[in-house]
């Protein structure tokens, strides 16, 4: 599966950093936080995730970066909220919980990939369905003193980084995520088990922006050309590719639901 292979590829570049990592010490449990943190947003199925984002964006390169940042947030705030249970309670996630989360997964990039092909946005059929939130405004007319008022809505003048956010979440204790609660599950103090939860969340966030902005440079500079769009479906099928995979092993293959 190409998914396995560039995986095994970010894999085989990070091992020798991890391993000459003196894990006995707190400040080498940190370090290593930070090296599985940057890995593990380059697993492809959150970069298939975060181009589907980046190439639907009106503002791509500039935008990029905060986009992938915000996946790194959300994907932080799932991972604490899952490191908090391990060490409070002294607990560790069973495999099958993770392999359910990266069934997930699988079922997110098909959607998203399918909404790049088709257009189609959740946001605007929830508006759609429960109505615009509208807002009115004063007019005063100078030469005349007639004051009235009017309605518009915002929706159509910005677009915000909520995507980015969920697909971060979604993504927290799926693929190499399982493998940092791992980690912490040896940890024995609280503080120190936070701050590793910290640090892992800062280079995933590091890394995944940075990502994002070169995903968007191609993008970007393809636009003069007119062969954006051709990118961004590009990602799209790559993403629906990636997540029938996913489904495929984690479901019929693995079983993971039975």
């Amino acid at each position: 599966m190409i998914t396995d292979q560039f995986n095994h590829l970010i894999e085989a570049i990070f091992a020798p950093l991890e391993g000459s990592v003196d894990a006995v010490t707190p400040a080498g449990i940190l370090v290593l936080g930070l090296i599985i943190g940057l890995r593990h947003a380059m697993e492809a199925d959150h970069v298939a995730a975060v181009s589907t984002i980046v190439t639907t964006s009106e503002r791509k390169l500039s935008r990029a970066p905060l986009l992938g940042a915000l996946w790194g947030l959300g994907h932080t705030a799932t991972l604490f909220v899952a490191g908090l249970v391990v060490l409070l309670l002294a607990v560790s996630i069973p495999e099958r919980v993770s392999g359910m989360m990266e069934f997930g997964v699988g079922v997110m990039l098909v959607f998203l990939g399918a909404t790049v092909l088709t257009g189609f946005s959740a946001g605007k059929f929830l508006r759609g369905v429960f109505g615009q939130e509208r807002h009115s405004h004063l007019h005063v007319h100078r030469d005349t003193g007639m004051v009235h008022s009017h309605d518009h809505d915002h929706h159509s003048d910005h677009r915000h980084g909520h995507k980015s956010l969920i697909v971060g979440m979604i993504h927290g204790m799926a693929g190499s995520g399982a493998l940092m609660l791992a980690v912490l599950a040896t940890i024995d103090s609280v503080p120190l088990g936070l701050a590793y939860i910290a640090i892992f969340g800062a280079g995933s966030i590091a890394s995944m922006a940075g990502m994002s902005a070169l995903i968007a440079l191609p993008i970007a500079k393809a636009g003069r050309f007119k062969l954006d769009l051709v990118l961004k479906y590009a990602a799209a099928v790559v993403a629906i590719a990636i997540g029938i995979g996913l489904v495929y092993e984690l479901g019929f293959v693995e079983q993971v639901f039975f």
